[in-house]
C-alpha cells in the first residue's frame, strides 16, 4: 500500500522545528513516508537569495540520494506556502506532491513577496510534471508564529 498524504507526524515536526529554529521548516518524504532530510531558510546566512527552505531540502535530498530528479512518489512538506521559485523547483525536481501549513494570509510583518501562488504556478507547469497540492495542513498549528514573528 502507498504512503497517504498528509501525514500529521511530519508536519507536526516541520511545526515543532520551526518554533525552535525561527526559520520556515521543510521536509523531503520518500514513497515510503521516511523523511530523507529537513531543510530550512538560510538566504540571511549564506547570502543566497534562492537559499530558501524547500529549495535546500530539494537540493539536500538530491545529493544524498545521487540524483538530478526525484523518481515517482516523493513528496515536499514545508511549513509556509511554497513561493514560485521553490514550487517551479519542485516541478523541475520530479516532486510528486507538495503539503504545506501556512500561508500569506498570516505571514506577520512579512510583505507579500508571492505574486502567484503555488497552486497557480503547479497549474502553469502541470504538463512538465503534475504536482499534488494539498494546503493549509494543520495551519492552525503554526499562524501563530507566523503572525508573531518575521520570518
Amino acid at each position: 500500500m502507498d504512503f497517504q498524504h498528509p501525514d500529521d507526524q511530519i508536519m507536526s515536526e516541520l511545526i515543532e522545528r520551526q518554533w525552535t529554529r525561527h526559520s520556515i521548516q521543510s521536509a523531503i518524504v520518500n514513497p515510503a513516508g521516511k523523511v530523507i532530510c529537513f531543510g530550512e531558510t538560510t538566504v540571511s546566512e549564506s547570502h543566497d537569495p534562492t537559499a530558501h527552505a524547500e529549495i535546500n531540502s530539494i537540493r539536500k535530498a538530491c545529493t544524498i540520494l545521487e540524483i538530478a530528479a526525484f523518481p515517482k512518489g516523493y513528496w515536499l512538506y514545508s511549513t509556509f506556502e511554497p513561493c514560485p521559485l521553490c514550487s517551479s523547483a519542485a516541478i523541475w525536481a520530479g516532486i510528486d506532491g507538495i503539503v504545506y501549513a501556512n500561508n500569506p494570509d498570516y505571514r506577520g510583518n512579512e510583505p507579500n513577496w508571492s505574486f502567484m501562488s503555488c497552486k497557480e504556478v503547479l497549474a502553469a507547469g502541470s504538463s512538465i510534471h503534475p504536482v499534488s497540492l494539498i494546503q493549509d495542513f494543520k495551519i492552525d498549528d503554526i499562524k501563530g508564529y507566523f503572525i508573531r514573528h518575521d520570518v
